[in-house]
C-alpha cells in the first residue's frame, strides 16, 4: 500500500477529460440543489440575472454568472439567519440544520466570524481530500505527525487531526494555542517525523528549540513538513530556511478550506505550485479579474482572483465564491509527472498594495528579507500610516536584525535591504532596523504588516 503513487489511484489517474465530464455531472446536479434549498440566498441570484438551472448547459454558461458569494456576502447572510431561522450559519445552508454535524469558523479578527458547516457527508470528502494531499507529501499510515495548527475551531485544527487519523496516521494534537514550549515538548516525547502547521510556526520552532530543549530542530527526526495558511513554502528564501533549519527535510506546501479543496506541492527541487488533487470536488482555479470580475480564459500561466465552488458540498456550499486570493495557473505537465492542473497563491487580494503604481505582496518582501539570514532573523512589519491599497513611497518596513551585529554592520545591512528591494521589487523602501526578537512572533499565521492608522482610531 505505501508503494502507490496516490491515496485514490483510480480518481487521481483519470484524464482531464474523463475529470471534466465528472464535473459538469455533478455541477448540473448541484445546481439544481443549491436552487431549490437555498430560497433566501442562492435562488435570489439566480434569478436576478434571469438564470433558472436548467438554461446552464456548459460550462462556459457556467462562467459567464457572476459573483455569488463572498466573505462580506457571509457576513449579511449570517446576520439574516440568526434573525429569521435562529441560527448563524447563513441563508447559503442547504442542509437542514439537523444534519449538520460539524462546524468551524474564521478567527474573527477584523469581526464576528464567519461560519462553515458539515454533514456527515461533507466530512467524509474532507477526509479524502486531506488524505490525498498528505499521501503525496508521503505520510503513511502508522506515521506520527505533530499537528500545529490551531485546534480551537479553525479549518485546518480539528478537521485535520480526524483526516489524518482516518488515513491510518497517528497525530499529535498539541495545536498552536498550547504555546511553543508545549508543543516542543510534544514533539521530544513523541519523536514524530512529520509536521504540518503554518511556516510561522515552522520557523519559530527552528528559532526557540536550541533554546527549549538544548539542540537544533535538525536533532527533532522531523522528515516531512506540510505547511499551510500564509505564504511560505513558495518562497525560494523562507523554503530555504525552513528545509535548512530542520536538516534537509522535505517541505510542501498546501491549501485546504473546505469543501473538498485538496491542493499540495510536489517535490521538485524548483516550486512548481500546488497541485490539484480533488478537481472531481471543488474547483479553485476558475479566475476573474479582481476589479472588472469578468472571467480570465483558464490557460497557462492566467492570474486572477480565484473562484470557488463546491460539485457535491451540501451543507453551506459555495458556489462562486470570491475567496480573495490571487491565483496563477498551470495547465502544462509539472516535471514531477503528477496529472492535472497547478497553482500558486501570489497573495490576498486585500492584502496587495500599490506603491506608486508599483503592485507588491507582503510575502514576496518577506522573501527578501529572509534571504538575509542570519544577518536578518527573518521577520519583518510592512508599517501602513493609512489603509491600503495605495500607499505613497518610500514603503516604510521594520526589519529584525541578527544577533551579534555591530552598529556598521546593521547600517550596511539596511543599505543592502533598501537596494535588494528596489532591484527585485522595483520599490523604495524606508527600513527600520529593530533588535533581535522585538517583533511579536506567534504559533499560529504570520503577522506582515503593522497598521498605524487603526492604533490612531
Amino acid at each position: 500500500m505505501s508503494e502507490k503513487d496516490f491515496w485514490n489511484v483510480e480518481m487521481e489517474s483519470k484524464s482531464a477529460e474523463q475529470i471534466r465530464e465528472l464535473q459538469w455531472q455533478k455541477l448540473e446536479t448541484q445546481i439544481q440543489y443549491i436552487y431549490d434549498n437555498s430560497p433566501d440566498f442562492y435562488r435570489p441570484r439566480f434569478d436576478a440575472v434571469g438564470a433558472h438551472p436548467k438554461d446552464i448547459k456548459c460550462f462556459d454558461d457556467f462562467r459567464q454568472l457572476p459573483i455569488m458569494r463572498s466573505k462580506e456576502m457571509d457576513r449579511e447572510a449570517q446576520e439574516v439567519s440568526a434573525q429569521r431561522y435562529g441560527h448563524p450559519y447563513g441563508t447559503y445552508l442547504c442542509a437542514p440544520l439537523e444534519d449538520v454535524i460539524h462546524i468551524y469558523s474564521t478567527s474573527g479578527t477584523s469581526g464576528e466570524p464567519s461560519f462553515y458547516t458539515f454533514t456527515e457527508h461533507d466530512l467524509k470528502i474532507n477526509d479524502e481530500c486531506w488524505a490525498r494531499t498528505y499521501w503525496r507529501a508521503g505520510i503513511r499510515p502508522g506515521d506520527t505527525v505533530l499537528h500545529g495548527f490551531g485546534l480551537s475551531m479553525w479549518s485546518a485544527g480539528v478537521p485535520i487531526v480526524r483526516a489524518l487519523a482516518a488515513m491510518g496516521a497517528r497525530p499529535i494534537a498539541a495545536g498552536a494555542e498550547g504555546g511553543i514550549e508545549r508543543m516542543l515538548m510534544f514533539a521530544r516525547l513523541t519523536r514524530p517525523t512529520a509536521l504540518v502547521g503554518t511556516p510561522s510556526l515552522a520557523e519559530y520552532i527552528i528559532e526557540k528549540c536550541p533554546d527549549i530543549l538544548g539542540y537544533p530542530a535538525s536533532e527533532l527526526g522531523i522528515k516531512t513538513i506540510v505547511v499551510a495558511g500564509a505564504p511560505g513554502a513558495g518562497l525560494e528564501d523562507v523554503r530555504k530556511r525552513i528545509t535548512e533549519g530542520f536538516g534537509g527535510a522535505k517541505l510542501f506546501d498546501s491549501s485546504q478550506g473546505a469543501w473538498g479543496l485538496g491542493n499540495v506541492s510536489c517535490d521538485s527541487e524548483q516550486y512548481q505550485g500546488m497541485h490539484v488533487v480533488s478537481p472531481e470536488h471543488c474547483i479553485w482555479t476558475d479566475l476573474v479579474d479582481p476589479d472588472t470580475r469578468e472571467p480570465i480564459p483558464l490557460e497557462h500561466g492566467a492570474v486572477g482572483e480565484g473562484l470557488i465552488t463546491a460539485f457535491d458540498h451540501q451543507a453551506g456550499p459555495p458556489f462562486r465564491y470570491a475567496f480573495g486570493d490571487m491565483l496563477q495557473l498551470f495547465t502544462e505537465p509539472c516535471s514531477c509527472g503528477a496529472p492535472g492542473w497547478r497553482f500558486k497563491i501570489h497573495g490576498r487580494v486585500d492584502d496587495l498594495l500599490n506603491v506608486k503604481g508599483i503592485k507588491v505582496y507582503p510575502a514576496a518582501v518577506r522573501n527578501v528579507i529572509n534571504s538575509f539570514t542570519p544577518r536578518t532573523t527573518g521577520e519583518m512589519r510592512i508599517v501602513l500610516d493609512s489603509p491600503p491599497p495605495a500607499v505613497n513611497p518610500p514603503l516604510k518596513i521594520k526589519v529584525e536584525y541578527g544577533a551579534g551585529l555591530v552598529e556598521s554592520e546593521i547600517e550596511t545591512l539596511r543599505e543592502e535591504l533598501v537596494d535588494k528591494l528596489k532591484g527585485r521589487l522595483r520599490f523604495t523602501a524606508a527600513i527600520e532596523m529593530v533588535e533581535p526578537e522585538s517583533l511579536e512572533r506567534s504559533t499560529l499565521k504570520g503577522k506582515l504588516i503593522e497598521k498605524t492608522y487603526e492604533q490612531a482610531d
